[in-house]
């Protein structure tokens, strides 16, 4: 299976045509699998029930597979909703802090605040950050010595978060990202939660292969 985004160390990226039938392909493989479903603050208001579609899609189609989302206002809220229409408790919250936007939060859902990661698994977030993200080293490295700058790393390395996991706290590493951005993939949080998938080797999939999938489905 290709991977819908390829880059270089300069960035350059190219979409790849993957169907619908190369995910299920790929999940087959994982006894429950974990889906990214996140991205651009930013909706389109056209799009805005499509993200709801897809969220509820996936979740019929893949009854055994966990969704996992940032809280984020857009893109994160919408696909969740999606989600929770079929079965919330499959609904994965990965905040920056306890108490995240806590009333955005259905209350089937499993919240998982970046505090408690493992001691071991703090390493790990750091070094794929930093992989990932290494104009922000100095953002990552100093954020416990100047206090401004914790806030904004510990959103970066929530992001990272969500594709490793922590396994020391039954936290599964994510299976597949499926992601609603504009106008610049990799740019902002959501970039930096693609370039860790890449790193990792989890398929990418953007809305210009999964709304086919959904149109498809009303062919």
């Amino acid at each position: 299976m290709s991977y819908p985004l390829g880059y270089s160390v300069s960035m350059k990226y190219t979409l790849r045509p993957n169907t619908f039938e190369d995910l299920q392909q790929h999940l087959s493989h994982h006894a429950q699998p974990v889906m990214l479903l996140e991205g651009s603050r930013s909706v389109h208001p056209e799009d805005a029930d499509k993200l709801k579609q897809l969220g509820r899609f996936l979740a019929r189609e893949f009854p055994r597979a966990i969704f996992r989302s940032g809280n984020a206002d857009g893109s994160d809220t919408l696909f969740a909703r999606g989600v929770e229409a079929v079965d919330p408790a499959r609904m994965q919250i990965v905040t920056p802090h306890a108490g995240h936007r806590k009333k955005n939060i259905h209350p089937e859902n499993y919240i998982f605040p970046l505090s408690e990661s493992s001691a071991i698994n703090e390493r790990d977030l750091e070094k794929y950050s930093n992989e990932a993200s290494p104009k922000n080293r100095t953002l990552i490295e100093n954020r416990h010595h100047i206090p401004r700058l914790k806030a904004k790393a510990n959103y970066l390395l929530r992001d990272t978060l969500k594709v490793i996991g922590d396994q020391e706290k039954g936290l599964a590493p994510a299976s597949a990202g499926l992601f609603y951005t504009q106008p610049d993939p990799m740019e902002g949080g959501t970039g930096h939660t693609i370039r860790v998938c890449l790193h990792q080797k989890v398929p990418v999939f953007l809305q210009a292969q999964w709304m086919g999938w959904l149109r498809d489905q009303h062919d």
